[in-house]
């Protein structure tokens, strides 16, 4: 059946439409992906690609400029990614031969696109088919790796720093102990100096005024001396009048003449007076018998000091005097009895007393012949220990009280005895400690005090402390 001519013309109609409509989309889609821009080509490089893929979107600061055109995969692991990329011809004029090309991400999770940033004014623009130099991407899986990194760096330098500073902790504390001994040392030796030194100039200061009260009376008699010669020889005065007299002018001259001899000898021994007063008086010329008198005395000094404590300890024994000595806390460490110091003889007064209690495990090892020695964690374990004592030294009385369990009383009493003393030995060889206020006290087994409540094997150190020092410090 032909159609008619007014069909015709609606199938014409709608064909035209549909072809209208069809350029219209193709323009509008070609628009939008920049089909009909002109456009120049230019190339970069990359290592790698990050998900970039042909047909990615190129912009230039910020704005869609192209698209990525061709990937030409690398020849070997040594050779990077070659794009090469079409831009528009308008934006030419930001491209130059400095524009550096880089792989950027839209958003967190977004696609990849190339993004060529301006280049300067004092660049030329890159000319067409050149090579943009290119920043490699960076990856949140590479920050990832490098703080991991990083991480496993930081930890194994502390680890093998923690020796060292252990160590350089130790030394420091060690040279601080040996400087502040010296700078005792030094102060007392300066207290002893200068109190030599005032003694030795008041010696001197009392000798020169000696010299020169002797050197004032011999130049008088050497004035009165001469005054009573020139009288004779003018005379004047009864003298001057026997002058005339013929028998006695002879031996009134000889009696001048030996005047005159007699001063001249006085006046020499006053020089050689002021000579010796000049030379023990000038600077860097001390009287050697002044030092030597000085150190007698000193010595002397130190041998009634030595008497006079031998006339106490005497005394603390007189059966007279032994009750008051005991209650004003006198006491001699290396004459107590296990019985007196379990009586509390050092506890009296105004004393308390602090103790640590140190099995013998954990201090000592015995040798081949059976004998008990320190070893390096028992000394560890004594400072630590200590370190709660020191602040109370000096002025503190300290005890190594030694306890053994094995075998017969009399083997405990040596084998405590042995304990004790290897302890106090080290004591005063690592702290300095006063002799005579640091003893030992063996004890045998029974030690109703100690943390068994029954017997002990080890030490325990006892540390008698006045009382107001315990108000003015913490306890251990």
């Amino acid at each position: 059946m032909p159609l008619s001519s007014r069909r015709l013309v609606g199938i014409a109609i709608f064909v035209l439409l549909g072809l209208g409509l069809f350029a219209a989309g193709l323009f509008i889609i070609g628009s939008k992906e920049l089909s009909f821009t002109p456009k120049f080509t230019v190339y970069t490089d990359f290592a790698k690609l990050n998900g970039l893929t042909a047909g990615a979107n190129v912009s230039v600061a910020g704005m869609n400029a192209g698209q990525v055109d061709d990937i030409q995969l690398p020849s070997g692991p040594n050779q990077k990614f070659r794009l090469k990329l079409e831009v528009r011809e308008d934006l030419h004029p930001l491209v130059r031969t400095n524009s550096v090309a880089s792989i950027e991400t839209q958003g967190v999770v977004g696609g990849s696109f190339l993004a060529i940033a301006t280049g300067s004014a004092d660049h030329p623009e890159a000319p067409k088919g050149s090579t943009l130099p290119s920043k490699e991407p960076f990856a949140i899986g590479d920050l990832i790796a490098k703080m991991g990194q990083t991480v496993d760096d930081v930890q194994k330098t502390v680890s093998d720093s923690k020796g060292k500073i252990d160590a350089i902790l130790t030394s420091a504390s060690n040279i601080s102990s040996h400087v502040n001994r010296i700078t005792g040392n030094v102060a007392n030796a300066t207290s002893h100096l200068d109190g030599s030194l005032a003694a030795t100039a008041r010696n001197v200061e009392q000798i020169t005024k000696s010299g020169t009260a002797i050197a004032d009376n011999i130049r008088q008699v050497t004035d009165n001396i001469k005054q009573v010669t020139d009288d004779l020889r003018s005379g004047r005065g009864t003298f001057g009048k026997l002058l005339t007299d013929d028998q006695v002018y002879g031996e009134v001259a000889s009696v001048t003449k030996s005047a005159d001899v007699t001063a001249r000898r006085v006046a020499s021994i006053s020089g050689q007076i002021d000579d010796q007063i000049k030379k023990m008086t000038a600077s860097g010329g001390p009287a050697e018998g002044v030092m030597t008198n000085i150190t007698q005395t000193m010595n002397n000094a130190r041998v009634a000091l030595g008497e006079m404590s031998d006339a106490m300890k005497a005394l603390e024994h007189n059966f007279l005097l032994r009750g008051f000595f005991h209650d004003r806390g006198y006491f001699n460490l290396s004459e107590l009895s296990p019985a007196e110091y379990r009586e509390g003889v050092l506890a009296q007064g105004d004393r308390q007393r602090l103790r640590v209690w140190l099995k013998a495990d954990l201090l000592f090892s015995k040798t081949s012949d059976g004998h008990a020695t320190l070893t390096d964690a028992g000394r560890a374990r004594i400072d630590s220990a200590m370190a709660g004592f020191l602040p109370y030294l000096p002025d503190a009385v300290l005890v190594v009280e030694g306890y053994a369990t094995d075998g017969a009383a009399s083997q405990q009493m040596v084998a405590a005895r042995a304990r004790a003393g290897a302890v106090r030995s080290y004591l005063l060889d690592r702290f300095h400690l006063d002799p005579r206020s640091t003893g030992l006290m063996p004890l045998g087994a029974a030690a109703p005090d100690s943390p068994t409540g029954k017997t002990w094997s080890g030490v325990a150190l006892s540390l008698f402390v006045k009382r107001e020092r315990m108000t003015s410090r913490p306890q251990p």
